[in-house]
């Protein structure tokens, strides 16, 4: 697993990973850490396996972003995609501000639930 992100000895960053906690009602999660290029890869996988075995609708909230870059608005789509073929319900709420203007940017915005 990734560690937070800081600036070490040799100059190298470290990366907030992607955590998902269950958060209020039945099939919520908090969604906390860095939505980017570095951590897209073991999100795909931790969201792919709550949806596979999800038996309720599920939403994802998204105030507990941190950081944020166009692979986020990769994930979100590719998210979107697993629920759709696991024909799960996926809802997204607290959208960050730098996620929803580069959805806006690419024209992604309204393509996806957001509450």
């Amino acid at each position: 697993m990734l560690q937070k992100r800081k600036r070490t000895e040799s100059g190298l960053t470290m990366v907030s990973p992607l955590r998902f906690d269950p958060h209020g009602r039945t099939g919520g999660f908090l969604l906390s850490g860095e939505m980017t290029f570095r951590t897209s890869v073991p999100a795909i996988r931790e969201a792919a396996s709550i949806i596979e075995a999800a038996y309720t609708p599920l939403q994802f909230d998204l105030s507990g972003i941190g950081r944020a870059d166009s692979a986020g608005v990769g994930l979100l789509i590719e998210w979107q995609r697993l629920a759709a073929r696991a024909r799960c319900e996926l809802r997204y709420t607290n959208m960050p501000k730098t996620l929803e203007s580069i959805m806006r940017v690419t024209g992604v915005l309204g393509m996806l639930p957001v509450d």
